[in-house]
């Protein structure tokens, strides 16, 4: 089971066991099946850290609630009191306080709301043409999932911003020219008795800034669903996960950094690998694999090869002499690895025989940013003549490498890079 079903079933399990424990009339067989289930809840989320730690994954879940835990004035995950049952609860709140005509119903919905608001510490970043705060746990839950089920963002590092800043900054190491031999613009040095000592130079920092960038999804509701809070809390969920989290790998890949993030593969930090001499068109053979390897400088334990899937017939029958370097199921990865790191297919990549087709990656070298709390609103006008209401969710992230360009070693005339990329074979 892979990590995106493991939590798809760990939700509903959670939305069963919160059905039970709603009931007025709660008896000895309910607890017993809410205790079946939270027992398998808990195996799920158990198997989804495993998944996560043996793929080199982050667990988004723990940034937001550090994020959430370390700001004096703010959301706090853990201790903010539950106001409605589902996410389908608290948009049917939005939409009577946006378009209801009941008073009395718009009343209760605002009083409601305001506990929200009064939660997070007064600091609603309310838009003046109609934005509500979603509820804190559920903020959480949709952040979480949206990065989570990402192929590129659940393996970035992530750095939760507090609620009284709109950017992070933070100061790179300039060491990524070595050929001097000196590491952050400082040398050291041996002495001996009575000897002078040299100027040791000084120490070169780089700061780097990250400003958050709105990312809204769409979700389009039926007036027919609009009746059953629990099916539009899921429905919602679901949609927003797929919205949210193939926007945000899009723009890791490849983002142009202009009100958004920027990309890997728009940035100065990949090296490529040149094709060999007389290489056939549309091919990727196991001399490309060495090199890329040869070139890449990051974590092994957390990197991957991340190709188009066009280029999987590549690699079965890659050897090295008599030394097969594809290795099938490797880590119950479908897909197989090469020299033991996990093939990972991503219809980010380009097609076969074109840069980008093949790409070896640490993506903990990539950092990505965010800021809690999601804003919720709504309309009626967008898609009226198909009898919907348009809910537009937002959060607040960015990301960007952590370094600017490839480092230089001492010795050697290759640079090295923790993103490793194939030059085009197209004739």
């Amino acid at each position: 089971m892979n990590l995106d079903a493991l939590v798809t079933r760990q939700t509903q399990i959670m939305d069963q066991a919160r059905a039970l424990q709603e009931k007025d009339n709660f008896s000895d067989s309910d607890q017993r099946k809410f205790d079946a289930l939270m027992k398998e809840a808990n195996a799920l989320a158990q198997q989804a850290s495993n998944y996560r730690k043996l793929n080199g994954l982050s667990d988004p879940q723990d940034a937001f609630f550090v994020a959430g835990s370390a700001s004096d004035v703010g959301i706090s995950i853990g201790n903010q009191p539950r106001v409605y049952k589902n996410l389908g609860e608290q948009m049917l709140d939005v939409m009577a306080m946006t378009t209801g005509t009941d008073m009395r119903a718009k009343s209760a919905a605002a009083e409601r709301y305001q506990q929200i608001v009064n939660a997070a510490g007064g600091n609603t970043s309310t838009p003046s043409e109609g934005g509500y705060l979603v509820e804190t746990d559920k903020a959480a839950d949709i952040a979480t999932t949206a990065i989570q089920t990402g192929v590129f963002s659940s393996r970035c590092s992530i750095q939760p911003i507090g609620p009284n800043a709109d950017s992070y900054s933070y100061l790179a190491a300039d060491d990524r020219d070595r050929s001097d031999g000196k590491i952050n613009g400082v040398s050291v040095y041996r002495k001996g008795e009575a000897d002078l000592m040299q100027d040791g130079g000084k120490a070169k920092l780089q700061e780097r800034e990250l400003r958050l960038e709105d990312l809204y999804g769409l979700v389009y509701v039926t007036n027919r669903m609009l009746r059953d809070a629990p099916a539009m809390a899921a429905y919602t969920k679901r949609v927003l996960r797929q919205q949210l989290s193939f926007r945000l790998d899009s723009e890791i890949w490849s983002g142009n950094g202009a009100g958004q993030c920027l990309g890997v593969m728009n940035s100065n930090l990949p090296v490529t690998v040149a094709k060999e001499t007389s290489q056939t068109a549309g091919t990727i053979v196991a001399e490309n694999v060495v090199k890329m390897m040869g070139r890449f400088k990051g974590n092994l334990r957390s990197a991957c090869w991340f190709i188009n899937q066009d280029c999987l017939p590549q690699f079965p029958l890659m050897k090295i002499g008599d030394t097969p370097v594809y290795t099938p199921d490797f880590r119950g990865n479908p897909f197989g690895a090469l020299f033991s790191l996990p093939i990972v297919p991503v219809e980010f990549c380009a097609t076969l025989g074109n840069l980008g087709d093949i790409v070896l990656a640490d993506w903990s070298e990539y950092l990505l940013v965010t800021k809690g709390g999601v804003e919720e609103a709504e309309s009626i006008h967008v898609k009226f003549l198909t009898d919907e209401t348009a809910f537009r969710f937002i959060m607040r992230n960015n990301g960007q490498p952590m370094h600017d360009k490839p480092i230089t070693p001492l010795n050697g005339t290759n640079t090295l890079s923790p993103f490793v990329t194939l030059a085009a074979r197209t004739e």
